[in-house]
């Protein structure tokens, strides 16, 4: 409905103006059959003016969204489009308002195209049934013509096959129309491919379609005149925006451009028995005459309505990571920083901006969290920190202190935090290629990556810490590797960058194992593989970084039993003789605990120490293989949703531990606990095999126009930083962003603003 958006686009309440306003960014303009007044759609409502301009009149108020109207040829009904009822219906109205009746029901979008000359029926599209002769592949685009009794009543198929736009020729039952051949963006511009649309006749006497533009660029948006002689249409052609052309209806070869707009498309075309032009351009709408020069037709309306923020209730969890201790759980939900308790529901909102956060990460000590942010134009680091020594956690927190990690004014990008197992250091992406590392006491920051072996400009990429702090863990890409990712580990101290894998395949998600003895990662090198296309079946590997690792896990069940008890013996024999004799030093017992827990990595001969732990190659989400390297958890769909497997890399015994529904990826706490994160977050205990659900309950207020504002800032910036050519293919993007943003105070539902991003982007 209009007041509720989804992500990506928009909260949609009442207008934003109070008083008179001149409305901009006004849709689907339809002249009367009279040309005396125009129908049009402003924030999700219907509206009226007389076409020399002036106040507009009203004609629904419904909080839903109304949009597509159309007039009856008599001028005194006008049948449209509204969601009230939840999905899109066709309603039919008094042309100067009132109550609305309901002509359908079904669960598909129904879109008006016409109402039949003798006033009788609403012609619409749907997609519903395909007929059984039907060639076309049963796609939500490609819908069928359909049509309604105009008092209501049973629904009849016209044509199978798309058509929209219509306009009918004087025989009353013949028309013409735009096809649809694909689910190209209708809103895209300059677009010449094998779905762009043409102009069709449809002689309804002997049900031949004729095809009248063959072309490969996009022809919209006929209307036939009143004698049905020209075809007035909308074309990209001669290499410019959409414009106005003609064509008689028996010699489309014979081509006259009417108007020769610039910059922008024109949209919404329509005429008058009078042969006045009604259309928009820029957002306003527009009249033409014979050939007199388009004007701009000046409206105000009355509007005392003010858009408020919403209060949302938030229970799911996505993009959730647990705290070390395993007390807590932070996760990002529309874009807002939140921490909930593993053992309560008491969950606190930890940021409240319109701009959209990620990538948290948590300290080694429990009270402070990492992340990412998109405030002042660019990606950024933010830390939030429990001020008061005696509040016990996050979702208790009396005050929460957030600060910047580094200047919000240098407009450089930097994103995906990861915080070193001693706290000390931050790994981070700047300017989303290149990896650093930052001493968090001095600030001092050093470069580990250069950015060439990150081929794209997303945000960023993750990256993982060694247990022992030595070693980060990353997917990296040879740029003569493309497309296909691969592991990397790199030097803290050094830079130093050694591939883990370069097998030809996607390698993906790693993950370190057997503290830090051990990577695992998922690679599709065994199942079936990406070609260009999707499905991939993969497994999970493992990698060893020393051959000590590699020999005691290739040990049989009984050898390595056998192993574990002489090791046993000889940690009791050394006890006793430490107990026995002088006790070490103070700081030689700790630096040989140190040198204990360091990482013995061995460069030479990774790939053959590569192992496939799975049995089998399936549709995977993620694994997690315990310390001792004796058990491999792991989510995979053999059906719908993923599940929780195990299986025995000794023995190769496999179980389905849990069905699931939602998980797609694990997290884990210092005292090996699992937590299967999704939608929701579950823990798991290994011991008991028992998974418990873990809840949040929390409100956030959201402000629908400055998050709208803020994602279109978002698309200016992500297409200005990722389009392949820096020119942006001649366009002047900064101008066109300004020029739509000036539209963002006339918008108020997720309907308008998706056409308002297609617009821009197109």
């Amino acid at each position: 409905m209009k007041k509720i958006y989804s992500i990506l686009l928009a909260v949609a309440l009442s207008s934003g103006a109070v008083g008179a306003v001149t409305p901009l960014w006004l849709r689907d303009v339809k002249i009367s059959p009279d040309g005396k007044e125009i129908a049009f759609t402003y924030k999700g409502d219907i509206w009226k003016v007389p076409v020399q301009g002036g106040t507009a009149v009203r004609l629904t108020s419904q909080p839903s969204y109304e949009s597509e109207p159309v007039w009856s040829p008599d001028g005194k009904q006008i049948a449209f489009a509204s969601d009230r009822a939840g999905g899109s219906d066709i309603y039919i109205m008094s042309s100067n308002g009132g109550s609305a009746k309901r002509l359908t029901t079904n669960s598909a979008a129904e879109t008006p195209e016409a109402i039949t000359p003798d006033g009788k029926f609403v012609l619409f599209s749907a997609n519903i049934q395909d007929p059984a002769s039907s060639a076309l592949f049963p796609y939500r685009s490609m819908t069928e013509l359909y049509r309604v009794p105009v008092e209501g009543g049973r629904v009849t198929q016209v044509l199978g096959t798309p058509a929209v736009q219509m306009s009918f020729l004087p025989d009353g039952s013949s028309f013409i129309y735009e096809d649809v051949k694909g689910s190209e963006d209708i809103w895209r511009k300059h677009h010449t491919s094998s779905v762009t649309r043409d102009i069709w006749k449809y002689d309804a006497k002997t049900g031949k379609h004729t095809n009248l533009t063959k072309r490969g660029g996009e022809d919209r948006n006929p209307v036939v005149s009143k004698d049905g002689s020209t075809i007035y249409f909308l074309s990209e052609r001669n290499g410019g925006s959409f414009n106005i052309y003609s064509m008689p209806v028996n010699n489309p070869e014979k081509l006259t451009q009417i108007t020769d707009f610039k910059t922008h498309p024109v949209r919404f075309l329509s005429q008058g028995s009078d042969g006045t032009f009604a259309f928009t351009y820029n957002g306003e709408i527009y009249t033409k005459k014979g050939d007199s020069a388009p004007v701009k037709v000046k409206i105000n309306l009355d509007s005392d309505e003010e858009e408020l923020p919403v209060k949302l209730n938030v229970s799911s969890m996505p993009s959730a990571t647990v705290s070390p201790d395993g007390s807590q759980v932070a996760f990002v939900n529309r874009g807002e920083v939140f921490v909930t308790s593993t053992q309560h529901q008491s969950t606190k909102q930890i940021t409240n901006t319109p701009e959209g956060e990620s990538n948290v990460a948590w300290a080694p000590d429990n009270r402070t969290l990492y992340y990412t942010s998109e405030r002042d134009g660019h990606f950024n680091i933010y830390k939030a920190t429990i001020s008061r020594k005696d509040d016990p956690n996050f979702s208790n927190a009396t005050v929460i202190e957030e600060t910047p990690v580094f200047s919000t004014k240098d407009g450089i990008d930097r994103t995906y935090p990861s915080i070193s197992p001693d706290g000390k250091k931050m790994t981070f992406v700047q300017d989303r290629t290149k990896l650093m590392v930052m001493d968090l006491d001095s600030k001092k920051v050093r470069q580990l990556t250069d950015g060439s072996t990150i081929a794209s400009r997303t945000k960023g990429f993750p990256s993982q810490w060694s247990p022992d702090g030595k070693w980060i863990l990353i997917e990296a890409t040879d740029l003569r590797h493309q497309p296909y990712g691969d592991i990397a580990i790199i030097n803290v101290e050094t830079g130093k960058m050694t591939y883990i894998t370069k097998t030809g395949y996607f390698d993906e998600n790693p993950r370190w194992a057997m503290d830090g003895n051990a990577i695992i990662f998922v690679s599709e090198r065994y199942g079936m593989r990406n070609h260009a296309s999707w499905g991939s079946m993969s497994d999970v590997m493992v990698t060893f970084l020393n051959q000590d690792a590699y020999d005691r896990f290739r040990l049989n069940e009984e050898d390595y039993a056998l192993l574990k008890e002489v090791e046993k013996a000889q940690k009791k024999e050394k006890n006793n003789k430490k107990t026995e004799g002088d006790k070490d030093k103070k700081g030689d017992a700790e630096k040989q605990e140190k040198e204990s827990k360091d990482i013995k990595v061995e460069l030479e001969g990774l790939a053959e120490r590569t192992i496939r732990l799975t049995p089998n190659s399936s549709n995977l989400a993620d694994a997690y293989l315990t310390p001792d390297g004796e058990t491999l958890y792991y989510l995979s769909s053999f059906e719908k949703g993923y599940d929780l497997w195990k299986v025995k890399p000794r023995t190769g015994d496999v179980k389905l531990v849990s069905k699931l529904s939602g998980a797609r990826g694990i997290d884990t706490d210092k005292d090996g606990n699992l937590y299967l994160v999704g939608s929701t977050v579950r823990k798991f205990d290994p011991k008991t095999e028992k998974t418990t659900n873990i809840s949040a309950s929390a409100k956030m207020k959201v402000d629908g126009a400055a998050e709208r504002e803020y994602m279109l800032r978002h698309v200016y910036n992500e297409e200005r930083e990722r389009f392949f050519r820096k020119d942006m293919n001649g366009a002047d993007w900064t101008a066109l962003y300004n020029n739509y943003k000036k539209f963002l105070p006339h918008i108020n539902n997720n309907y308008d603003f998706a056409e308002l991003l297609s617009e821009l982007l197109g």
